[in-house]
């Protein structure tokens, strides 16, 4: 199959935005459920806007034949002194196109990015400790376990859930 990784359009915050609700209503895989997500399609905009024209920064989307965004990968950078030189990636994939290299061709565009900055040393990202697909996925690509926060988040139930941190040297 196909998958094109290219920089997100203003044309693309609308299917990116629904696909973030999509993935947040799955309930398992993002800290977020679906109505904290504050995004509107004009914040969503300002990303891709503000993301692609940062040093490092991105924001890009897969697309499919026929699909108009099956994915995307956002890389904010630091817009502290202290931390300008880390990009935090966010990966989104729609649940009918995982498990195809859709995940995996983001991260890669976003690494190809970030190892073509001036100003980023490294990429980092959070993800659930018992995310063991992703967690194998980002290890495959050079990400490193960096801690983990234990307890660090309360499913609904009262269950609690580890918080791992990783990271990707530039």
């Amino acid at each position: 199959m196909e998958v094109k990784i290219e920089p997100a359009r203003r044309r693309d915050a609308l299917p990116t935005l629904a696909l973030h609700r999509d993935v947040l209503a799955e309930g398992r895989w993002f800290i977020s459920y679906p109505e904290e997500l504050l995004g509107s399609l004009d914040v969503r905009e300002h990303q891709i806007r503000n993301l692609s024209a940062s040093d490092g920064g991105c924001f890009l989307v897969a697309r499919l034949p026929g699909v108009q965004v099956a994915g995307f990968v956002m890389v904010s950078v630091g817009s502290l002194q202290r931390t300008r030189h880390v990009g935090r990636l966010e990966v989104m994939v729609a649940a009918a196109h995982r498990g195809k290299g859709l995940g995996r061709a983001l991260v890669q565009g976003a690494i190809a990015i970030a190892e073509a900055s001036e100003v980023l040393r490294k990429l980092s990202l959070t993800v659930f400790a018992d995310n063991h697909a992703a967690i194998a996925l980002y290890r495959s690509l050079g990400f490193v376990p960096e801690g983990r926060r234990v307890g660090e988040y309360l499913e609904a139930d009262g269950t609690p859930r580890d918080d791992l941190l990783m990271a990707r040297p530039m």
